[in-house]
């Protein structure tokens, strides 16, 4: 098998390596190029390498908040500025790296009348906050004391509140479950361009900007994404080798983000309103459709439809594809005589 796959490189140009652009590169930004591809290889590569770094990179999220006194996660707190959904919706803007496995937690004891941020948290030795300047909450009354915890876990992609809490039983009274946004990788853009190798100008070239949230770097998302798609790949190398009938037969996951439901989606409500009145409950029945089929309803303004896409896209899922694939030189031909 090793000789065969060798031998159909001949016709197939193989990128060796990829150019980093070094002067625009930063902790959460970089862009790369991968090239020179065969002709039609440059959206192969592309698309397969943008939908796996936004849904299967590895990242931290918090699953759980605890406030003393608090019963439930639409609770307000006598003495702080904002109620418990508010402080929800901080918690989870907060970006976390952690090393290991974890769990780990994060802890905030308030001991006066002031804002408090990410930043006075006190982290086990294991965790760190990139974005400290983020606010959590403010204490009004003098003598106040608010003890918070968060959760801290590793993941992938997307997993909603009710999955957090299947998974978590014997929670004390008062835990409030998250949904978790474990994806580190904010937004993929790429570009395929024609770029000449030798004598021939028909081969490719894909340009990727790749955008993190900091606790990540771009190279490393690139790394991370290549050895989760070489470790698929090799599965269909092992064809060659002889077959073990007594092991088990894999099951395809179901993304959790797939059964996430639209009104838990940050768009605005009269997206909502729109998706709910055409029968869409889930994010699965949404990317169902096309951009086109959607925007065509004519309900939905064009600066609201590109919240939603964001939203979608940052899930690591795609609204359904309209590309067709192109007629090759020789089909073209054909067509002409």
């Amino acid at each position: 098998m090793e000789g065969l796959v060798s031998e159909s490189h001949k016709f197939i140009k193989i990128p060796e390596t990829v150019n980093v652009e070094r002067e625009s590169l930063t902790s959460d930004f970089g862009r790369f190029t991968l090239g020179p591809l065969a002709r039609g290889w440059g959206w192969t590569m592309g698309t397969v390498l943008r939908r796996a770094m936004l849904s299967s990179v590895e990242g931290v999220a918090p699953t759980q908040l605890r406030i003393d006194g608090v019963i439930h996660e639409f609770s307000t707190l006598e003495g702080v500025l904002e109620d418990v959904p508010l402080i929800v919706l901080n918690v989870k803007k907060m970006r976390f790296k952690l090393e290991g496995e974890g769990p780990e937690y994060a802890r905030l004891h308030t001991s006066s009348s002031r804002e408090y941020k990410g930043g006075d948290l006190e982290l086990t030795a294991n965790l760190s906050l990139v974005n400290p300047d983020i606010h959590l909450l403010t204490v009004t009354t003098e003598n106040r004391v608010v003890n918070l915890e968060i959760k801290l876990e590793r993941g992938r992609s997307y997993e909603n509140q009710e999955s957090v809490k299947k998974r978590s039983p014997g929670e004390p009274e008062g835990t409030i479950f998250l949904d978790a946004f474990y994806s580190p990788v904010r937004q993929v853009k790429l570009d395929v361009t024609n770029v000449r190798y030798g004598e021939r100008t028909d081969y490719e070239q894909v340009v990727f900007e790749v955008s993190t949230d900091g606790t990540i770097s771009p190279e490393e998302t690139l790394t991370q994404t290549a050895d989760l798609l070489r470790g698929h790949v090799e599965a269909l190398l092992s064809l060659a080798e002889p077959k073990d009938e007594t092991a088990d037969s894999l099951e395809v996951e179901r993304p959790e983000w797939m059964d996430m439901t639209v009104e838990t989606l940050e768009v605005p409500q009269t997206v909502k309103k729109v998706l709910a009145d055409h029968g869409l409950k889930t994010v699965a029945d949404v990317i169902n459709l096309t951009e086109a089929e959607i925007v065509g309803w004519g309900e939905i303004k064009p600066r609201s439809f590109a919240i939603l896409r964001s939203r979608i896209q940052d899930l690591g899922a795609e609204f359904a594809s309209t590309e067709k694939e192109s007629e090759t030189d020789e089909e073209q031909e054909d067509n002409e005589t």
